[in-house]
């Protein structure tokens, strides 16, 4: 009952950005609600089959992709990325209760530059999780989201941030999880050395543009694209699938071919 009520609190959540913003400061005080996303329950099994290892949270918000993350393992060491500095302060809290996190305000991406972020605003209410290099798909992602009539009344802030390649931060993660808004694939082609070298399990966000592009890339490197059924717990096969801004329907799983015979599938 209380995962059916935290369902259906997320779709009420994600019909307006108040009610979005109401539901984002409240998830943060009530624990149970976490995961944020329960497309994210697909991590217990990732866990399982690497108990021990490194989270890397790439466009970590404010931390809670990890926050949700910690509701299946306590002991495994997490790194979160996030260009966008507005948030440092709450991810500096997190590292002051968590011995095993820390973040560097950093973007990912092919290659090492300094680029222009930008933060979308409604009426006040910053929507720092539709923040991305992009304004075209901010403005695309908002009326999917909301509407049209959200769309017309968004103004945007503009930062700068440095972003690097994964492959140059020689870390050795277990799972990936990737958000970028637009540019997941440009964040993976910076991390194919990773990719090879530790064959971490990954999540990542779906865009339908990049998904002839993702599903090359995977199978280039001996990875299966697989979606994931929140209601039997189970990945399952996608072919070309759509867009989707639902909350539990916005990621596609990535798994190595030597760890699929440890992961439960949907007959």
């Amino acid at each position: 009952m209380r995962g059916l009520l935290a369902q259906i609190g997320a779709r009420v959540a994600e019909l307006h950005p108040v009610t979005w913003w109401l539901a984002w400061k409240a998830i943060h005080h009530m624990t149970f609600l976490l995961p944020h996303d329960k497309s994210y329950n697909a991590l217990r099994h990732f866990i399982a089959a690497r108990p021990q290892g490194l989270f890397l949270d790439i466009g970590a918000n404010d931390g809670i992709s990890a926050l949700s993350f910690r509701r299946f393992d306590k002991a495994y060491k997490i790194v979160s990325l996030e260009p966008n500095f507005l948030l440092e302060a709450p991810l500096k809290r997190i590292s002051r209760t968590d011995q095993n996190f820390e973040f560097r305000m950093i973007g990912a991406a092919s290659k090492r530059e300094r680029i222009k972020f930008f933060v979308p605003v409604y009426r006040g209410i910053v929507l720092h999780t539709f923040a991305s290099a992009n304004c075209d798909h901010i403005l695309d992602a908002i009326a999917e989201s909301f509407g049209n009539a959200v769309r017309a009344r968004i103004r945007t802030l503009t930062i700068e941030s440095d972003v690097m390649p994964v492959d140059d931060l020689d870390l050795a993660p277990s799972i990936i999880k990737i958000d970028a808004e637009g540019f997941n694939l440009d964040v993976l082609l910076g991390a194919q050395q990773t990719l090879q070298r530790t064959r971490p399990f990954i999540i990542t966000e779906l865009e339908k543009s990049e998904w002839d592009d993702l599903r090359r890339l995977f199978t280039g490197i001996d990875y299966r694209l697989l979606g994931y059924r929140i209601d039997c717990d189970q990945f399952v096969d996608i072919d070309n699938p759509g867009k989707s801004r639902i909350s539990g329907e916005r990621n596609i799983f990535a798994i190595h071919y030597e760890m699929l015979p440890r992961m439960p599938f949907a007959s």
